[in-house]
């Protein structure tokens, strides 16, 4: 059974195949977000003791940049938030010190429904980090360790919207970071 991810309408209700679709979506959210990463402990705690982050904005499907959006203008948004709340960011992982090598990861992903008067939108904010077996001492790499994600639904010319989800997702993490740090 599927558990999706927070799913939230801005627009009318959506029905018939339009619905099909979008509950397709909600349910691969979550499963996308945990894929091979269930023995990865996750929250809050796994912030504790890291000293900044890169950012990282995963490149956008063509009906977001359509709406205007731009990973640069996504990416600065975000980095100006850390910045607000005393996060160190950092312009690679090669400068973070740490040996978690962290980051805070965005990806977006949008599709059409309602011929296009209509848009499913699957937002996932991470923080991923190098962390090591307790059992072979081997490193596994980009291990998710914080998650924040949701499915939005809103008619195409509100994509606007978008911006202000990401920034909840980006204000939930710094909640998480201030009460660790």
């Amino acid at each position: 059974m599927c558990e999706p991810a927070s799913l939230t309408f801005t627009g009318p209700i959506v029905s018939g195949r339009s619905f099909r679709a979008l509950l397709f979506v909600a349910c691969l959210l979550p499963a996308a977000a945990t894929d091979a990463q269930q023995f990865v402990s996750t929250g809050r705690d796994t912030l504790r003791g890291l000293t900044g982050l890169e950012i990282v904005v995963e490149s956008l499907s063509p009906e977001l940049q359509r709406a205007g959006l731009s990973t640069e203008a996504l990416r600065s948004a975000i980095e100006r938030r850390l910045h607000s709340a005393g996060v160190t960011v950092y312009p690679s992982q090669r400068a973070n010190p740490g040996p978690a090598q962290p980051y805070l990861y965005l990806h977006t992903n949008a599709i059409s429904l309602e011929q296009g008067s209509l848009f499913a939108v699957a937002i996932q904010v991470q923080v991923r980090q190098t962390l090591q077996s307790l059992v072979t001492g081997s490193k596994i790499v980009d291990a998710m360790t914080w998650d924040s994600h949701d499915v939005v639904v809103l008619q195409a010319p509100r994509m606007g919207e978008i911006q202000a989800e990401i920034q909840s997702h980006v204000d939930r993490f710094v909640e998480d970071w201030a009460a660790v740090h």
